[in-house]
């Protein structure tokens, strides 16, 4: 965790020359599943740390805008197989890190309760190919719906749905890509300003 921390105010220092300032280290904790298909189906388990912050480039097309970049954790149950569990394959469990960057709007935030969507993608390596037989380097999209409740705590709550699109974009021969449903749930780790 201290590791992920640092490398996001590294990160932080990095951003500040390109009009980029961040206010606040996140947490987030989430679980999920992508539907069966030919080839299984996947379980998530993620814990990500983010640096929220504005940007001047993006304050140009939104209005309250939060832009950032994220270090994630993830744990992965899938079958072993390129066939899913068709012949009894067995599960397998495949570790990888991603980082996201992302865009996010809030609205009524006067209020105790201030809804958001973000948008983001970025890349993704596991340790294993992700569906099997087909990459270990992914681009990971994602679009999240939710709230943050008690915006001006000390460590207000954040919840949410992420739909999650995994696929290595075409640069492998194989590339069904998978569509994860994500329940999101987290709270402000560090106020930076």
């Amino acid at each position: 965790m201290r590791r992920s921390i640092v490398l996001l105010l590294f990160l932080a220092t990095a951003c500040g020359h390109v009009g980029f300032h961040p206010h606040e280290v996140n947490g987030y904790l989430s679980g999920g599943k992508s539907l069966s298909n030919f080839h299984g189906h996947s379980i998530f388990h993620t814990v990500q740390f983010e640096l929220a912050g504005e940007s001047a480039l993006s304050k140009r097309w939104l209005r309250t805008p939060d832009s950032g970049v994220s270090v994630s954790y993830n744990d992965i149950r899938q079958a072993r197989s390129w066939f899913g569990y068709r012949y009894g394959d067995p599960s397998d469990s495949v570790r990888a890190v991603s980082s996201y960057f992302f865009l996010r709007h809030f609205w009524r935030q006067s209020s105790d309760i201030e809804p958001y969507t973000e948008l983001g993608t970025g890349p993704m390596w596991s340790n294993r190919r992700v569906p099997a037989a087909t990459s270990r380097f992914n681009f990971n999209s994602q679009l999240g719906l939710g709230a943050v409740l008690f915006p001006r705590s000390r460590m207000p709550l954040h919840v949410g749905y992420r739909f999650s699109h995994i696929s290595n974009g075409g640069s492998e021969g194989r590339n069904p890509g998978l569509e994860v449903h994500q329940i999101v749930i987290g709270t402000r780790l560090m106020r930076l300003r």
